[in-house]
């Protein structure tokens, strides 16, 4: 089986980021717990949450936009935790390119990779 890859796109070119293995991807999952305690808790709820509206995504969102907004630098950093090789990109790239590699990331992270979709699905639609 070939692991997932998500592409992403960093000071305007895309780049490749490939799912890590399990031992590794839990220890990066770990380092979300410090500074990212609450958007962990969040995430692991998500299976849970009914995600049927814009409405519903908008909750979710509130609940972590101060969270990772304020948190860029350290955004920054788990990103380049999870890809190394995108440590000098990263450091020119725009923060919203930033924001999206981190979103990315968490869906190659974390095992709800078809829910991760349906949010971003629910997104668009409220555009």
């Amino acid at each position: 089986m070939m692991p997932k890859q998500a592409t992403v796109t960093l000071d305007g070119d895309e780049y490749v980021i490939t799912e890590l293995r399990s031992r590794p991807n839990a220890d990066w999952r770990a380092l979300l717990e410090g500074p990212f305690g609450e958007l962990v808790g969040a995430i692991q709820r998500l299976p849970q949450m009914e995600l049927n509206s814009p409405e519903d995504l908008a909750t979710v969102v509130q609940g972590v936009q101060s969270l990772l907004l304020g948190s860029i630098d350290q955004v920054r950093e788990l990103v380049v935790a999870y890809a190394p090789d995108l440590g000098e990109v990263v450091e020119e790239a725009y923060d919203s390119e930033i924001l999206d590699a981190f979103a990315e990331v968490l869906g190659l992270a974390f095992p709800f990779g078809g829910l991760i979709q349906k949010v971003r699905g629910l997104g668009q639609e409220s555009r």
